[in-house]
């Protein structure tokens, strides 16, 4: 009986065995899904790396080939100044073309002027428009290499403002003349610094028609124009300051609302 007792407890623990190798079997057969889930996930990466490479092969063909038909791509749309602008406040009593001839690092790739007088309550207002094409937007460096004008760099950024919806502009005083400046971008806001014109252009970079006007190689990703504005008036002391720079921010207002819409394409 003893033997027999034995000879149970012995299957029953042999029982015991094989179904704890069973178990064991079973968990090792489990183990390979997480495996299947990510060979699964495979195919879709892939399909989507593909699909990135193959929008990015298609636009440098794109590219490859209206360059070769195209003399003129790579060569920005010029702008064509008017003579006369009318303004809220006032219209143009003289207009000239505006030449520079002078070189300097950073200069922009391609620039062209035009120079503006106005007359708001017999107070000779002149607006100097530039069309900066392959340009940083550096406004400060503008002022040093074109117009003579040079601030460090701490007092200049106190001079700047944001007023929304239109942006920046910074507004000061130099020799006896008011001065308000800023850049009007063919995206967004306008901007006086390097680091406000870099920030603008780059917020519109997933713009979808960015996008496909750079696959069909009619526009860059960032838009690196500006329409350069300097607008200044003589200043008779300095107790007329606050209303002269008042008045040349009401013509800004007025400028920036008549060149946003007509901003030349790319």
């Amino acid at each position: 009986m003893e033997n027999e007792g034995e000879q149970s407890a012995s299957k029953i623990d042999t029982t015991e065995q094989s179904a704890d190798q069973i178990d064991i079997a079973s968990l090792e057969q489990v183990k390979p899904s997480n495996d299947l889930s990510s060979d699964l996930s495979k195919p879709k990466y892939q399909r989507l790396r593909f699909g990135l490479l193959a929008v990015l092969v298609t636009g440098s063909l794109l590219i490859f080939v209206r360059s070769v038909l195209d003399s003129g791509l790579g060569k920005p749309t010029p702008l064509i100044f008017p003579e006369n602008i009318e303004l809220t406040q006032a219209k143009t009593t003289n207009s000239e073309a505006i030449i520079d001839t002078k070189n300097f690092p950073f200069k922009p790739k391609y620039l062209s002027g035009q120079s503006y007088r106005f007359l708001v309550d017999n107070q000779p207002i002149d607006i100097a428009l530039r069309y900066a094409v392959g340009t940083e937007g550096d406004i400060p460096l503008f002022l040093k290499e074109l117009i003579n004008i040079e601030f460090k760099d701490d007092e200049f950024r106190q001079k700047i403002v944001r007023r929304d919806p239109i942006g920046y502009y910074a507004a000061f005083t130099y020799q006896d003349r008011a001065y308000l400046t800023a850049c009007i971008n063919p995206r967004g806001i306008s901007t006086v610094t390097k680091e406000q014109f870099d920030d603008n252009a780059s917020n519109h970079v997933m713009d979808r028609d960015v996008i496909i006007g750079w696959l069909l190689g009619q526009r860059d990703l960032r838009d690196r124009r500006c329409l350069w504005t300097l607008i200044s008036t003589p200043l008779a002391s300095d107790r007329d300051r606050e209303a002269v720079t008042q008045k040349l921010e009401k013509i800004w207002i007025s400028w920036y609302e008549w060149w946003k819409p007509k901003f030349p394409q790319p």
